[in-house]
């Protein structure tokens, strides 16, 4: 098996993701000398954006209405930790105090 990383066209992707289809992984695996693992992710990236997902460069996965939320609720539990530690420190100078 080869050392070296190769840049494969869309064309290649997709026939190696239909010969997987049909041959199977080990197979084509070997015969296209391509690990496994690859063959697996050009075959998700495909089912989930269609040939678009299978250029070098695959659509983001990433949703700006998700990641707003998690921002925000990163603040917010941000926010909470720093009143629970208030919190705690006041109620060690209450117990302290006469």
């Amino acid at each position: 098996m080869s050392n070296h990383r190769r840049n494969w066209s869309l064309s290649e992707k997709l026939e190696a993701v239909q010969l997987m289809k049909k041959e199977g992984v080990g197979k084509t695996s070997r015969q296209l000398e391509i690990s496994s693992t690859t063959l697996y992710k050009w075959e998700r990236h495909f089912d989930k954006h269609g040939e678009q997902g299978m250029l070098s460069k695959p659509i983001s996965d990433k949703n700006p209405e998700l990641e707003r939320i998690k921002k925000e609720n990163h603040e917010l539990k941000m926010l909470v930790a720093e009143k629970e530690l208030i919190i705690r420190v006041q109620n060690e100078l209450l117990k302290k105090s006469p």
